[in-house]
């Protein structure tokens, strides 16, 4: 997993955010997502528009989370005992920040993105024991099925406050950016931006990116269309 927006207060500092114009609410936007150039493109790529929701059927949600741990691992057959060069680990790439809300592991001290000044996910706290979890060990060969356990706890958790915010009857079957809006995009969109930064995108169209320069409206756009549990 990549950076977890908690909250505006800790947004990372590597976060690049994109505010839409004043015209975010008028015509439909393109079909491509924003150029490099987004000073240029902003008003015109960044709208909302209604357009017809994607009809295009691409698996369930078992094969939405198979295709979330190779964008995650960029393996055919993505592993549980993994960890990368920030110290997200896991088949769905988890940081200290996600499992910290959680509650399977506890720090002082954790990576949020950079802007305390923890450049990584150094995994120095401790774990709780919940689902038997009480190591990075554990938690990296999967024991009890945690990551797939964890992956859900995070959907239904992001997926509660999003809802909260903003009532997604309103977006689904219009498009941002160009990409269809969908449930399971949104999911996607979730994990790598955290639900803020669903919500700010959605909201106000605040495009943003993690460490590696992945734009949110990437994983809106690659995982569009699969079955979820939350919108039937």
């Amino acid at each position: 997993m990549k950076l977890k927006v908690l909250t505006p207060a800790i947004l990372g500092s590597f976060a690049i955010l994109v505010v839409a114009s004043p015209s975010w609410s008028q015509g439909i936007s393109n079909t491509q997502l924003p150029s490099e150039n987004l000073k240029t493109d902003i008003s015109s790529n960044i709208h909302i528009a209604q357009t017809k929701q994607s009809r295009r059927y691409r698996g369930d949600f078992s094969q939405f989370l198979l295709k979330l741990g190779q964008r995650e691992t960029g393996q055919a057959n993505p592993p549980y005992n993994i960890e990368n060069r920030l110290g997200f680990i896991g088949k769905y790439q988890f940081g200290e920040a996600l499992l910290i809300d959680l509650k399977y592991y506890q720090a002082q001290r954790y990576y949020n993105g950079g802007s305390n000044g923890v450049d990584k996910n150094y995994w120095r706290g401790s774990w709780t024991g919940k689902n038997g979890i009480n190591s990075k060990a554990d938690f990296l060969r999967n024991k009890n099925q945690v990551q797939e356990r964890a992956i859900r706890e995070a959907f239904k958790s992001k997926w509660s406050t999003i809802t909260q915010q903003l009532s997604i009857k309103n977006y689904l079957g219009r498009s941002v950016g160009g990409v269809p809006i969908t449930c399971s995009g949104i999911l996607a969109a979730a994990h790598l931006r955290g639900e803020y930064g669903v919500i700010n995108l959605l909201g106000s169209g605040t495009v943003s990116r993690d460490e590696f320069g992945t734009s949110i409206l990437q994983y809106l756009k690659e995982f569009q269309g699969y079955d979820t549990p939350y919108c039937r």
